[in-house]
């Protein structure tokens, strides 16, 4: 397939052909309202030479490393298979089911913390790359990308950079951008988030994940070495709804309160000095994110 254009209707196309495995070629440098290097991740090939650097990284082999990719799901068949298995170096991938799909290994959820180190003690490989159901790496290098700057950083874990589905709404590609920038080069990070993040399996084993509902990613990196690769990039967002976005800020903050941080919305006064922030095109996921910050900073 190939686009010529970046229009609202051409980016419902290229959405639909990630979803389908369709490799897609953009042809020549369009206008578009997004910025190219959050949109030219998302492409197979481009012939405008400007553009390559934001191309996922093609494979190349990937050497002896030996990866094994555990993704825990409660719902379906993980979008981001054939990705794995189209990667240039040897991934094994381990599901962690306990939900309707019937090919994984069977686990109890136990939270994230507790459900996640399980994948650890089942990973046969060196390295172990956690992500989610819902997330697709982006290029055959992918993993090899993360390996070599883990290797060449001396991290711990690293973890990958976070592009947003073609017909996201702004505001979820604005905090998408902030939180995972483009760039080149790894670099050191206080970040680290398991929708995609490669780890040192023996680190895990010599300290495991808290046993957390969630969060538990936050918790491992503030003990660890952990460093950001911003060439290596995986596909995932989600929708701004309020009920989603109450329910996971709400837990999000309790974890992180007990961690020590201080609560951003700790009574109704605060509450309500913020609620007219929320007003405008982004009301609900606004209204969602602020009354979950509140409800957590109450305890």
């Amino acid at each position: 397939m190939e686009l010529t254009s970046l229009g609202p209707a051409d980016l419902r196309t290229l959405q639909s052909a990630l979803l389908d495995g369709t490799p897609v070629r953009l042809r020549g440098r369009p206008a578009c309202a997004h910025p190219l290097d959050e949109l030219v991740p998302l492409f197979h090939e481009v012939d405008d030479a400007s553009l390559s650097e934001w191309l996922p990284p093609a494979g190349r082999g990937g050497g002896a490393h030996r990866v094994t990719a555990v993704i825990p799901t409660h719902r379906q068949r993980p979008i981001g298979l054939d990705a794995l298995a189209g990667q240039d170096l040897e991934v094994e991938v381990l599901v962690l089911a306990n939900g309707g799909y019937t090919d994984g290994v069977r686990v109890p959820w136990r939270g994230h913390g507790a459900t996640r180190q399980v994948g650890v003690e089942l990973a046969r490989h060196p390295w172990v790359l956690f992500t989610v159901d819902d997330a697709v790496p982006l290029g055959a290098g992918f993993v090899r990308t993360l390996v070599e700057a883990a290797i060449d950083g001396g991290y711990d874990a690293v973890v990958a950079r976070q592009v947003s589905w073609p017909t996201a709404d702004p505001v979820t590609r604005a905090r998408l951008r902030a939180w995972t920038p483009p760039g080149r080069g790894h670099r050191p990070s206080l970040m680290l988030d398991n929708v995609a993040a490669l780890y040192r399996r023996d680190a895990l084993l010599a300290d495991p994940f808290d046993g957390v509902p969630i969060a538990e990613d936050w918790h491992w990196g503030r003990r660890h070495r952990v460093g950001y690769v911003p060439e290596a990039p995986v596909l995932h967002s989600h929708p701004r709804t309020l009920r989603a976005l109450y329910a996971r800020t709400a837990a999000l903050h309790r974890e992180l309160h007990r961690g020590g941080e201080a609560p951003r919305v700790p009574d109704l006064p605060t509450l309500l000095r913020a609620l007219p922030s929320t007003v405008g095109p982004d009301l609900r996921g606004a209204l969602g994110e602020l009354l979950g910050q509140y409800v957590a900073g109450r305890g």
